[in-house]
């Protein structure tokens, strides 16, 4: 040290004393400056050691945090695939279970959309009955069409007779006396239908709704003439006819929603042809092959020129009660005969 402070002298002896002074002072300056960056680079150092030992430290932390989620992921319930099953795949539904397209529990479907003539007539609604209640035996039905007429009186005279009741449905004729005729019928304890008030086949058959209007009226006639609300009908020219081919299906619907009966036929006179055979003729059709069934409706008509018919009557009643048959009115309960819907081509 004292080496050191003789040699500043010595120098500072050959130099002048101006220079000397600024030479100890860069000197130091040069020497405080070399402590700075020591201290630098140990600050340097001792940040990123520190930096290292944070990052290993975080590091550490974050793997076990990782390893613990994944842990709790596996014990968590496996949940079902985002994307549906490829066909096949997967489990079967539990038997009994909806099928394809079935609406699902709860699911309310729209109604069917309503017929608009379900809401023509509200009235027009037979009385309550029970269908097919009565006991099928080996019965025979007389039915008469197209009256009452000039006939009517002597149809009546002749059941009466046999001591039989028989069925009549009826037009409109348009007189008092014609009404006079269904009070007969009534009377006498037969039954009485509709058949029709117009009996013209293009119009009857244009619609359900025209089907509907001309049979209120005609139920409204018999019921205004006899108090007698008909519950039973006969379609003109039958069920299935050349005239109602694409809507008898809904007519029939419809009539039977509403409680009517209707019946077609087995047996007939064969009275209603342009020239009409006679008596004999007549009752040969109405009893021809009876053994082949137990039960008979026997179409034949109550019109003015229809005189043949009348006279052959009394030998079909007493055909079918030589054959064993009991000869009965149509009642609603009384199952009916009629005319099978063809099958589709």
């Amino acid at each position: 040290m004292e080496q050191f402070i003789g040699t500043e002298r010595e120098e500072a002896k050959e130099t002048p004393q101006g220079v000397g002074l600024g030479a100890l002072r860069s000197g130091g300056k040069r020497a405080a400056g070399r402590k700075g960056v020591r201290f630098s680079v140990l600050l340097l150092l001792i940040l990123a050691l520190a930096g290292a030992c944070l990052s290993a430290y975080l590091g550490a932390e974050l793997g076990r945090v990782r390893n613990e989620l994944l842990l709790l992921r596996q014990s968590e319930p496996a949940e079902p695939p985002d994307e549906p099953l490829p066909p096949g795949g997967g489990e079967e539904p539990p038997a009994g279970g909806p099928a394809a397209g079935d609406p699902s529990p709860g699911e309310v479907l729209p109604e069917p959309e309503r017929p608009a003539y379900q809401d023509l007539y509200p009235e027009l609604y037979a009385q309550p009955h029970e269908w097919n209640s009565v006991p099928e035996g080996k019965t025979a039905y007389l039915t008469f069409d197209d009256g009452p007429s000039a006939r009517t009186p002597e149809v009546l005279e002749i059941l009466e007779r046999y001591g039989i009741k028989g069925t009549f449905f009826v037009v409109n004729q348009g007189t008092e006396q014609s009404r006079q005729w269904m009070r007969d019928i009534v009377a006498a304890g037969h039954t009485i239908g509709v058949h029709s008030y117009t009996h013209d086949y293009e119009t009857v058959y244009s619609s359900v709704e025209a089907y509907l209007d001309d049979f209120a009226q005609m139920y409204d006639e018999i019921l205004e003439a006899t108090g007698v609300a008909p519950q039973i009908f006969r379609f003109p020219g039958g069920s299935i006819n050349a005239y109602n081919g694409q809507i008898y299906q809904e007519i029939v619907s419809e009539m039977t929603r509403r409680g009517f009966v209707y019946y077609d036929w087995n047996r007939m006179t064969g009275d209603a042809v342009r020239r009409t055979p006679s008596a004999a003729v007549l009752a040969k059709n109405a009893l021809s092959d009876i053994r082949a069934t137990d039960r008979i409706i026997l179409l034949a008509h109550d019109s003015k020129r229809y005189t043949n018919m009348v006279a052959a009557l009394p030998d079909i009643i007493e055909g079918y009660q030589a054959a064993g048959f009991t000869l009965e009115a149509l009642t609603p309960e009384v199952k009916p005969i009629v005319y099978a819907y063809p099958n589709p081509k």
